[in-house]
């Protein structure tokens, strides 16, 4: 738990979680290989690469030398919904310093007001080349604006519900303005911040998040309510798993990427060729040719691990009638005959096999055939690289939500089954 809670102090954007994994697998043993070089590997080795800012792959080597390795995969994103900061931001509105953002990905409004929000990202500042400028991961660590409601009593009329104007409704306070603020305003804050000059800040990818703490929750505390749990939780189990699990033949690997919220096509994404040249590389690392490197994809096992609707108690009937996603009694292996999710039933097959042996509970869950659920990257994974797959996911309530709910127990067992995934 402790993992987790730190995960998501950290992890306020793409960038910060990125780099609190690195960190996390560098003190765990891992070593840095960089993704434009040869990787050279040997047995029982235990690598990480980072391709980009906030994209990272961690992998561990069994045995290498004369055999055809066995691929257990496990990947997840590390991006949420948020308010990304626009360039030139400053707004000043009743004398009040406003700045101007664009939601990113399918956030749940309302729960965004009047709570503390910190600002976290990339700033990238000149360096000594034009095309090498220098980047530089910024968290505020503290609280920097808020989203103020509208009182009850200011609304049109008595009992109204007010429409959520995205462009005027959910400009974030930073401050007062009265006559101080000026053109620019928000890049001396970012420069004070960084203790640089104004004139080195070059650009920008900052998001404002929610700087609430995760707390445990419930009369014998039961759950977890927190922040970014969609989808943080899914990638501090696999880093949980990964460093835990010790097989001696074969090679177990975690893929952590942004921009699952719009749709993963990007280059740090999980719909696009980065995780085929990673793979490729390491499977020449361990000595493959071409030819044993194409069969060693096709025989690899993968887990799209994403958040799971979990059945709420108090809209029953937004579920299946029976392949629900019950809090508290494990993992939920995701089907979906549309193909929304990986799974197979080899796969789920597989992971059944797997919950008998290690102990630890699993449920499936399929969507009610009038309500159409969310989506993964376990699908775009399936179609670029052949091989079977399943999407499993911890119950959740109020996803896409400033705070969300799971219940603890649930992600020890998501951490178990992961284990047991790369250690079997």
């Amino acid at each position: 738990m402790d993992v987790l809670f730190e995960c998501i102090r950290q992890g306020g954007s793409p960038f910060t979680a990125a780099a609190f994994c690195k960190n996390y697998l560098l003190d765990h043993g891992f070593r840095e290989i960089k993704y434009g070089k040869k990787f050279d590997l040997g047995d029982s080795d235990r690598c990480l690469v980072c391709p980009f800012p906030d994209t990272i792959f961690a992998f561990t080597t069994g045995r290498v030398a004369g055999a055809d390795p066995d691929l257990r995969m496990a990947f997840a994103h590390l991006d949420q919904p948020c308010l990304k900061v626009k360039g030139r931001p400053d707004i000043k509105s009743m004398d009040c310093h406003l700045l101007n953002v664009e939601i990113y990905g399918g956030m749940k409004e309302s729960t965004w007001f009047d709570r503390p929000l910190g600002m976290a990202g990339q700033v990238v500042l000149k360096g000594e080349e034009v095309f090498r400028p220098e980047t530089v991961t910024f968290d505020s660590g503290r609280p920097v604006a808020l989203i103020p409601g509208l009182a009850t009593h200011m609304r049109k009329r008595s009992g109204d519900t007010d429409t959520i104007d995205r462009q005027n409704h959910m400009l974030p306070l930073a401050g007062l303005a009265g006559s101080r603020i000026t053109e620019g305003a928000f890049m001396s804050f970012l420069a004070d911040e960084l203790k640089v000059d104004r004139s080195e800040i070059l650009s920008y990818d900052l998001s404002l998040y929610n700087f609430d703490e995760p707390q445990l929750v419930g009369f014998e505390n039961d759950f977890i309510s927190s922040p970014r749990l969609d989808n943080l939780a899914s990638v501090s189990a696999m880093l949980e798993a990964l460093t835990e699990a010790d097989r001696r033949r074969g090679i177990n690997l975690i893929g952590i990427f942004n921009h699952e919220e719009v749709g993963s096509r990007s280059r740090s994404g999980a719909d696009s060729d980065l995780l085929r040249e990673v793979l490729v590389r390491i499977l020449y690392g361990a000595g493959l040719e071409d030819d044993r490197i194409a069969d060693a994809l096709t025989r690899g096992h993968y887990l799209s691990v994403d958040g799971a609707q979990g059945a709420h108690p108090n809209y029953p009937d937004r579920y299946d009638l029976t392949a629900r996603a019950y809090m508290g009694q494990g993992p939920a292996v995701k089907v979906s005959a549309s193909q929304r999710y990986a799974t197979d039933c080899i796969m789920e097959a597989i992971l059944l096999t797997l919950s008998e042996k290690y102990d630890f509970p699993l449920q499936e869950i399929n969507d009610r055939n009038t309500i159409r659920g969310g989506s993964t990257i376990g699908p775009m994974i399936g179609a670029d690289i052949p091989m079977p797959g399943c999407d499993v996911g911890i119950p959740m309530l109020a996803m896409h939500s400033a705070r969300e709910t799971i219940c603890a127990d649930d992600y020890d067992s998501m951490c178990q089954l992961l284990t047991a995934f790369f250690t079997e």
